[in-house]
């Protein structure tokens, strides 16, 4: 893992570009919330210098937010911007229903959380998608979104997390999700070699869209958003696991990500920060361990 360094210019030109890619491949813009981020983020990126410090402060949240928003749809661009349009409909399908939805994350509602959820799972799909590692997206699934992995397919179902007291019962929804499809045959045989996994996005219930993680500098940011993610995965582990037995023994384990707005103090620059963390279940076999440690080897070297 590692802090980007993107001006804001920079950001705004690949936001432009993720937009310009979202409308080729069919993804039809609105002037919902895409659109609102790209004035907010248009508006500093040419005026933030000049400004007084009373407006600076006034649009200053909306610009956090909008930031960690756009953050996202980059991702999900950068990952799939040369891969054939015929071969992204299901991309698609989630960025459609991804582009609606409420301005800010804090402001959702159980029945307006959908778009963000449709985005938590592109951006899984996009993270896995990186055929030079071996490692790639496949993209013509029921499940969430699902990856090929030294011959192995695992399915993964992602579930964002918005609440404490909601995540067991996003943890069964997916398991039981996997289980469906870990049980469907192809012809009268069942795919005893799938796999899957629980992908979890725990940000919302540590930070809302507009807050700041703030550090002295690069290394101490990194290392609390690392000492996040295992926390997290130290105060749930049992959780899943025991769901799990109950589950289909092909779940092999969970996926768990956060992200936040943050600042570096030493460069004083606004960065979005995220990490991923990968759970093996506690009772898998050693095969399954050691697929899941050279997957999370892998993710932590990607970018996106």
């Amino acid at each position: 893992m590692k802090i980007e360094t993107n001006t804001y210019d920079f950001i705004g030109e690949n936001y432009e570009n993720a937009i310009s890619w979202m409308r080729e491949i069919g993804v039809k813009i609105s002037s919902g919330r895409t659109q609102n981020y790209l004035k907010v983020m248009n508006h500093w990126r040419r005026n933030y210098k000049s400004s007084s410090d009373k407006i600076a402060k006034d649009i200053f949240p909306d610009f956090v937010n909008s930031t960690s928003e756009i953050d996202s749809f980059i991702k999900i661009y950068k990952a799939f911007k040369n891969v054939p349009t015929e071969n992204l409909s299901l991309i698609k399908a989630k960025l459609q229903k991804g582009v609606n939805g409420p301005l800010n994350a804090e402001d959702e509602k159980p029945k307006t959380s959908e778009a963000r959820n449709f985005i938590f799972e592109a951006l899984v799909a996009a993270k896995f998608h990186n055929p030079k590692q071996n490692l790639s997206t496949i993209l013509s699934t029921s499940s969430d979104t699902a990856i090929k992995f030294e011959n192995k397919n695992i399915f993964i179902e992602c579930k964002r997390v918005t609440s404490e007291k909601n995540l067991e019962n996003n943890i069964r929804k997916a398991s039981n999700q996997l289980d469906q499809h870990l049980s469907k045959k192809v012809g009268k045989k069942l795919n005893l070699g799938n796999k899957g996994l629980v992908a979890l996005d725990f940000s919302k219930i540590l930070h809302s869209g507009d807050q700041l993680l703030v550090k002295p500098n690069d290394a101490e940011l990194l290392d609390s958003v690392e000492k996040i993610t295992k926390s997290f995965i130290n105060k749930y582990t049992g959780l899943w696991n025991k769901i799990y037995e109950t589950k289909n023994k092909r779940i092999i384990g969970t996926l768990v990500y956060f992200s936040t707005m943050a600042t570096s103090e030493e460069r004083n620059l606004l960065v979005n920060v995220s990490d991923w963390g990968v759970n093996p279940k506690i009772s898998t076999s050693t095969y399954n361990n050691n697929l899941l440690k050279r997957i999370a080897t892998i993710l932590n070297n990607i970018e996106t």
